[in-house]
């Protein structure tokens, strides 16, 4: 037999055998993963409400290069939607940045929180400690005209404030939560 035709054979297995046991491992590792990721995520939905408050429905957004997923918060009794909170990302300077940003039944901004971030240190990572609620956004989601950057990270504000405004966009088209 040809030895080019053994090794390549040989090559074959060696790469499916490996395939299987990617393909093993991840199906054991992607379910912890996620549980880790939505871990995170309701750690940070708990900074602005206390959860056991509501029944949460998980919207996730599909062609949406900014909205993610929308977290809709009901009343436990009567359903009504009281709260949704937007996962967003946009890419800064140097990588995505993930936000959660609360909005209340009034459309006002409860909050927002930076989950994940990989600016610059000392540059676009202030984006994570500098509150846009002081510059202006705050009192109704459809209206962030006062949204403010902050000098020397202007590439991560602006990833930033097109997180609020893919929010605003999609409340002023759908409604809270996208329940009109």
């Amino acid at each position: 037999m040809n030895k080019g035709l053994v090794s390549g054979l040989v090559l074959l297995a060696l790469g499916l055998l490996c395939g299987v046991l990617l393909a093993g491992v991840n199906s054991f590792t992607a379910p912890i993963i996620k549980d880790l990721e939505d871990q995170v995520k309701y750690t940070a939905l708990a900074e602005f409400y206390t959860l056991s408050d509501y029944t949460i429905e998980e919207i996730a957004v599909s062609n949406n290069k900014i909205l993610d997923t929308i977290f809709v918060l009901k009343d436990i009794t009567s359903g009504e939607v009281l709260a949704a909170v937007y996962s967003v990302k946009s890419y800064g300077y140097q990588s995505n940045v993930k936000l959660l940003i609360a909005v209340e039944k009034d459309l006002s901004i409860k909050g927002y929180k930076v989950v994940e971030q990989g600016e610059t240190a000392g540059l676009g990572s202030q984006s994570v400690t500098f509150s846009f609620m002081a510059t202006g956004v705050g009192t109704d989601i459809t209206d962030i005209s006062g949204f403010d950057s902050i000098s020397g990270s202007t590439i991560t504000s602006n990833a930033v404030y097109r997180c609020f405004n893919e929010v605003s966009t999609y409340v002023a088209s759908y409604g809270l939560g996208g329940v009109n």
